[in-house]
């Protein structure tokens, strides 16, 4: 896992936590952003956090992907977002336009394959395959990019790896109640 989804996750910490139980929360973990590290240390530390804040891990991760999508990223490929129509055109792009550029420029970095298409006029079928195993994290994304982008939508996961199917396939269309 890449320095700055660490980076990220610490802003989250701070944004829920405050900055003092936040910095307790990270006080044994050194990270530099322009590092790989462990993915089992990410597990952690979303582990940490749910434990702090009294959440369900999947809640927690589902939160930090909002977090990230209006936050994180914006800050890091605002060209990409601002040159994205809407939520839709962004996730369409997202394989080429973001994970072959991280692939390419930073050492290490293992983005999840994402296979996404349009389905019907007003949605996409998103097919996700990573052996970290962070669906709540990308439906997070998701959700926090149609935040940001719109329309709001809703996020079906019709299968999952957690329940032993190969991969997850999520459906996005547009809210009925946008």
């Amino acid at each position: 896992m890449h320095g700055l989804i660490f980076a990220g996750l610490r802003d989250y910490s701070i944004d829920r936590l405050g900055d003092e139980r936040a910095a307790e929360l990270w006080a044994d973990r050194a990270f530099a952003i322009d590092e790989s590290y462990e993915d089992e240390w990410f597990g952690a530390q979303l582990d940490r956090l749910a434990a702090a804040t009294g959440e369900q891990r999947d809640r927690v991760e589902t939160g930090f992907g909002v977090f990230a999508a209006r936050r994180t990223f914006p800050a890091l490929y605002p060209d990409y977002y601002a040159a994205s129509e809407d939520v839709f055109a962004f996730l369409l792009g997202i394989e080429e336009k973001i994970h072959e550029l991280v692939r390419a420029t930073i050492a290490g970095a293992r983005p999840p394959h994402l296979h996404v298409q349009p389905l019907g006029g007003e949605g996409v079928l998103i097919s996700y395959t990573s052996e970290r195993q962070l669906c709540r994290l990308l439906e997070g994304l998701i959700l926090g990019t149609a935040e940001e982008l719109g329309p709001k939508v809703d996020v079906e996961e019709v299968q999952c790896m957690f329940r032993d199917d190969p991969g997850c396939v999520f459906t996005v269309v547009a809210s009925e109640h946008g």
